[in-house]
């Protein structure tokens, strides 16, 4: 897992690819179907609002798949028990829209939120396995796409991942 992990972040960085309209339903749905067998073993709740209303997004599908995956995983291992996860798309101008995974855990603090997406950093060794490439695959996929990624969180409140795009 982590050499396909190492092969993403590197061709990330040397791919050159054209964005292209992509339908985040789609993406979703596949992420969604990847993750099946762990949403249904952490019992979660998973709820997409108002889907049928998302803008199609500017990208490469299955690096924007890649990354609803990594978002979503981290909200199944670090999230409440169980999980409740809420995903949406809000449109930020005419030609941005930011895309986010909110979920139940415990929340991060100031410190724990500026190291999340540098790689191999991990800031829950118990939890979850992992060598904490995630977000920083995340991060690279969406600054090659020309959009920027982040998170609010609160120590106890629970946290939202987000990524923009064009539109």
């Amino acid at each position: 897992r982590i050499i396909e992990e190492l092969m993403l972040l590197a061709g990330v960085s040397q791919q050159e690819i054209v964005p292209v309209p992509i339908d985040l339903d789609l993406t979703i749905g596949e992420a969604l179907s990847n993750l099946s067998s762990m949403i249904q073993q952490t019992g979660a709740q998973i709820t997409v609002l108002d889907r049928s209303a998302w803008p199609q997004a500017l990208g490469y599908a299955p690096w924007i798949e890649q990354v609803w995956v990594n978002y979503l995983s981290n909200a199944l291992k670090y999230g409440g028990q169980p999980p409740h996860i809420e995903l949406g798309v809000d449109l930020q101008t005419a030609n941005q829209m930011r895309c986010w995974v909110r979920d139940n855990g415990a929340g991060l603090t100031p410190d724990e939120r500026d190291r999340l997406f540098i790689p191999f950093t991990r800031l829950d060794q118990v939890r979850a396995r992992g060598h904490g490439l995630g977000l920083s695959i995340v991060k690279r996929i969406v600054e090659k796409l020309g959009g920027e990624v982040g998170v609010e969180s609160e120590a106890g409140h629970g946290s939202t991942f987000y990524f923009t795009l064009p539109v």
